[in-house]
């Protein structure tokens, strides 16, 4: 099974059927780009996309 993005805060879900970050079920496997943050404190792309945790995020939702 392709990794699945939260359509809510578009963390990257590898398994399971819950967003760890945000609790939404709300999932999606149409989604493209990726953005990997390490250090969400020092991160500017984690600012501007909102990104309050470190992890993977997709950068488009597409349905």
């Amino acid at each position: 099974m392709p990794d699945q993005a939260c359509k809510n805060c578009r963390f990257i879900v590898m398994q399971g059927g819950v967003c760890p970050i945000c609790g939404s079920n709300q999932l999606t496997t149409k989604w493209s780009g990726m953005v990997v943050v390490l250090n969400v404190e020092k991160s500017e792309i984690a600012k501007k996309l909102g990104i309050k945790m470190d992890g993977s995020y997709a950068i488009n939702i597409n349905g």
